[in-house]
């Protein structure tokens, strides 16, 4: 450490703020200012602890991998040649390192502490213990305690004797369960020995064999009965065995065992079975492959029609299931016609070639039309409501029926009043239609030559363009007397079997009368209007 000078006269402005050391880092027995003197001489206050001193704690820094040894904080200088130094005693040292005389050859002395453990050199005393030690498995030979070396240049391992007549007594030796080609203690052995790889291997083949489900109904065992009794079999190779000819295990394959299971034949020892599975995850009833399917005609030969075949994996253990799922999400009551059961689902889509009413009991039947329609026909000049006058008229009165009055010379030319269905309805499968209605009307003549009366027509129209009339039916009620009521039923019927498109239905009424002096007044209503085969 540098010594500081300060000159006489002063410190030339040095104050506490123009230094770093404290009084920690100054000497004892030097006096100087320090960055904590609050710029007053003070003297240092760091021991001289001369050239070294005894280590206050010696300890193992294992996580480091090394010793260390604590000193009091201080000052330690170089005397002459020799550089600071800490002492370690023998006891501190011997602690720190975990000296141990247990441990420790008797020719060893470290530390002021001698070894315990006598040395035994590279063949020890002779054994006078040696018995069986079941727990360990394997037998005991005790030896002296101490150390053993190698010998013979570190190429012999060190060893003790264990006399023949203590290995005798120690194995309890008997001859009549010793092999028959093996002499120990210097006695002959005297059990009969079967070599098994004689005769290409077949000398101990057996004809004795089966499966035992009696001694342990929970694990029963394949049994092989020797067929030279008692002996010691043995082979070359170290693995002895005993067989039977593999034909009496059978002959099936892994083609026909089950997959996860295990079998054993001819053809192997508990191979594993190859017939994949096909599991149900699904309660019983399993999805086709790739959800794959089709309507397929049968050609086997078998006459079974027409039917739905779903795709499964060929060759295929099916477990768990009864049933194969394949997605239908169009097999819907109102995708099916109507008289046909399809999978158990009935038909709900009306089956339009199948001839019903139309029109009935006031009621539409939707299946074909909706009603009536909300507008005129101009197309075919047929309007709703065909009025000249307050005393002279047709009109569409809601529902089916057609109002109408018609006096002094009054009749409709070119225009019919009436109305038309609200939809097209394809003709190629009926073979007429059926048009019913009812007059309600009542005519008056002062003329017994002057006539009064309706005429009713049906017209089907060509949808395409709705002016071509395909076929019509007319009929004209005509009143001659003073005063006549018409409250009968009438009907058409209308052959429709060359017409193959679609058509609209029109239904009308107009009225007419013969110069002044005749009239009709009243309704005509359409009741019943049906499609026929």
């Amino acid at each position: 450490m540098a010594d500081a000078i300060l000159m006489a006269g002063g410190t030339g402005g040095v104050t506490s703020d123009d230094v770093t050391a404290g009084k920690a880092q100054v000497l004892q027995g030097y006096r100087t200012i320090t960055s904590d003197s609050d710029d007053e001489i003070v003297e240092g206050e760091m021991i001289n602890r001369g050239n070294g001193m005894v280590t206050v704690e010696f300890g193992d820094a294992y996580w480091e991998s090394k010793y260390f040894a604590r000193i009091e904080q201080g000052y330690y200088a170089q005397v002459d040649q020799w550089k600071p130094y800490v002492s370690i005693p023998y006891a501190v040292l011997a602690n720190g390192i975990h000296l141990d005389a247990n441990k420790m050859l008797d020719t060893l002395q470290v530390s002021g502490v001698r070894g315990r453990i006598p040395v035994r050199g590279y063949r020890g005393p002779d054994c006078t213990e040696m018995f069986m030690y079941q727990p360990d498995g394997g037998y005991v030979v005790r030896i002296e305690e101490g150390y053993y070396h190698m010998g013979g240049n570190r190429q012999w391992k060190p060893y003790v004797l264990v006399s023949p007549a203590l290995a005798k007594s120690a194995v309890n030796y008997h001859p009549e369960k010793t092999l028959s080609d093996t002499r120990t203690c210097e006695e002959q052995g005297q059990i009969k020995m079967v070599n098994t790889q004689d005769s290409n291997y077949r000398i101990n083949k057996s004809t004795t064999y089966g499966i035992d489900s009696w001694s342990d109904k929970n694990n029963p065992i394949l049994y092989i009965d020797l067929p030279y009794g008692n002996g010691y079999y043995y082979r070359g190779d170290g693995h002895p065995h005993t067989c039977i000819d593999a034909t009496n295990l059978g002959t099936a394959g892994a083609d026909s065992v089950l997959q996860w299971q295990t079998a054993t034949s001819v053809h192997g020892v508990k191979f594993e079975g190859a017939i994949p599975r096909w599991i149900c995850s699904t309660g019983d009833v399993i999805s086709a492959v790739d959800n794959n399917g089709f309507a397929w005609d049968d050609t086997t030969g078998a006459n079974r029609g027409r039917g739905i075949v779903t795709k499964i994996p060929n060759g295929h253990f099916i477990q768990g299931a009864n049933y194969v799922f394949l997605p239908a999400p169009y097999v819907l009551s109102e995708n099916i016609r109507e008289g046909v059961n399809m999978f158990g689902v009935p038909g709900g889509l009306p089956d339009y070639r199948i001839g019903r009413p139309v029109f009935r009991n006031a009621t539409f039947n939707t299946i074909y039309v909706g009603g009536v329609a909300d507008k005129d026909f101009p197309e075919a000049n047929i309007l709703r409501d065909r009025s000249v006058s307050v005393h002279n008229y047709a009109r569409y009165d809601g529902g089916t029926t057609i109002s109408l009055l018609g006096s002094n010379n009054y009749h409709f030319f070119n225009n019919y009043a009436g109305f038309v269905l609200d939809r097209a309805i394809l003709m190629t499968f009926f073979k007429q239609i059926k048009v019913k209605y009812r007059l309600d009307v009542t005519s008056n003549s002062t003329n017994a030559s002057r006539s009064a009366g309706v005429e009713v027509f049906v017209g089907l129209y060509n949808a395409a363009n709705r002016r071509q009339i395909l076929a019509n039916a007319s009929k004209e009620h005509r009143y001659y007397q003073a005063q006549i009521y018409d409250g009968g039923v009438y009907e058409f019927v209308i052959d429709t079997s060359a017409i193959n498109t679609d058509v609209f239905i029109a239904l009308c009424a107009v009225p007419f009368s013969d110069y002044n002096g005749a009239s009709i007044a009243g309704n005509v209503t359409f009741t019943d209007i049906e499609l026929i085969n």
